[in-house]
């Protein structure tokens, strides 16, 4: 079976970890309070999202692919 959710991963967890190191970081600076925590909420979105499908994946690959 041929799929592309590591990479989906991979790119939800890397995506938001640069929103909260970068977009957070610039948003305080810049003292924009409501669009840093827009992005804050975004980032960890991002990686709970990213967690999320990983574990999901290895839940339907352990017991429902064989």
């Amino acid at each position: 079976m041929i799929t592309f959710n590591y990479y989906t991963i991979l790119l939800l967890l890397i995506s938001g970890g640069l929103v909260l190191i970068f977009d957070v970081k610039i948003y305080k600076q810049a003292s924009m309070l409501k669009e840093k925590k827009g992005a804050t909420i975004a980032g960890w979105l991002n990686i709970s999202l990213g967690v999320l499908s990983y574990f999901g994946y290895l839940v339907y690959e352990k017991w429902f692919w064989k």
